[in-house]
């Protein structure tokens, strides 16, 4: 009866240590999830139109419109040039001086185009913060289906540890020789310390993720032009002006946020091609990692809105002047 005891403590060591031993992290295709690497692009490849893309020179912009200045704060003659729409607001101003039938029949056409074109630049907001949030929502489903493999195997993991230390003392007390006893018990306190030193730091399941569209690429390589989001969202986020500080452009601030609150300040090349290129071997905290910047990211498209809204406001009144 004790041989066979030992005999079953020594296979379960020797098990364990190949357990102990096997260093290679099972990788998960996302396919295997039915979620592929275009599930939140758009369907269809946008156009805009190139009478709405914006200027860029806002110095320029600035000087060249003292007279609508007087009727808009500098805020929002940059966003009438944001969304392309400086051209007609000083159309729709000049009309004003005529004030016959076919002058205020003008006046109403430059301004039903003027409203139609910003009720279509809410739609782009609206559709980059649903591409974020559907990324974000994305990346928190693969990082969640992780958390959840990984805590099994911590349990797993736990339960062998305490299984190991109690077969070492069961087997420790059976035995007779002295050296054998000592043995046993040093053997069996190594397996189950080192199971227990898996539960706190495990080698978890990672995904292979791919994501040929990026919507976090250009926010960090920060491009003359942008592949992803519209001119008129592109130009927001690059003119410092649309800031609360008036340092740096949104674009900046919020890879500062990345760095200091998500990354540490300290991120090597695998990283950046990992998140900010075409992806590659996520582990669960990276895949947090990224559902958390696409939530910020998201927020600050959204906040876009505040601005139109004070435009909007402001042709409104405009537009009532007589």
């Amino acid at each position: 009866m004790m041989k066979k005891t030992l005999s079953g403590f020594f296979y379960i060591i020797i098990g364990a240590s190949q357990f102990l031993s096997c260093r290679n992290a099972n990788i998960i295709s996302h396919l295997k999830l039915n979620v592929s690497s275009q599930y939140c692009a758009p369907t269809i490849a946008y156009t805009y139109n190139p009478e709405f893309i914006p200027y860029s020179n806002t110095d320029s912009i600035l000087v060249n419109s003292k007279t609508l200045l007087g009727k808009l704060s500098e805020h929002d003659v940059l966003m009438a040039n944001a969304t392309g729409t400086l051209s007609l607001i000083n159309k729709l101003l000049e009309s004003k001086k005529d004030t016959t039938i076919n002058g205020r029949l003008n006046r109403l056409e430059i301004s039903n185009k003027i409203q139609n074109h910003l009720h279509l630049l809410t739609t782009e907001i609206s559709g980059i913060a649903a591409e974020l949030d559907c990324e974000g929502e994305r990346a928190d489903l693969f990082a969640g289906y992780l958390d959840d493999l990984n805590d099994k195997k911590t349990a797993r993991l736990t339960g062998a540890s305490i299984v190991i230390a109690a077969l070492a003392t069961v087997a420790a007390v059976m035995v007779n020789n002295h050296g054998l006893q000592n043995g046993i018990t040093i053997s069996g306190g190594i397996i189950s310390a080192g199971l227990a030193v898996l539960t706190i730091k495990p080698h978890g399941k990672k995904m292979s993720y791919t994501h040929e569209r990026n919507v976090l690429e250009d926010i960090w390589f920060a491009p003359e032009k942008s592949a992803i989001y519209p001119p008129f969202i592109w130009y927001m986020l690059k003119e410092k002006k649309f800031s609360n500080s008036k340092q740096e452009p949104l674009v900046q601030t919020v890879k500062n946020r990345w760095n200091k609150f998500e990354l540490d300040k300290d991120i090597d090349s695998t990283t950046i091609n990992v998140l900010f290129k075409n992806g590659g071997i996520y582990d669960a905290d990276k895949l947090h990692t990224r559902a958390t910047m696409l939530n910020q990211l998201q927020s600050t498209i959204r906040s876009i809105n505040q601005d139109m809204q004070s435009l909007i406001s402001e042709l409104n009144n405009l537009n009532a002047d007589k």
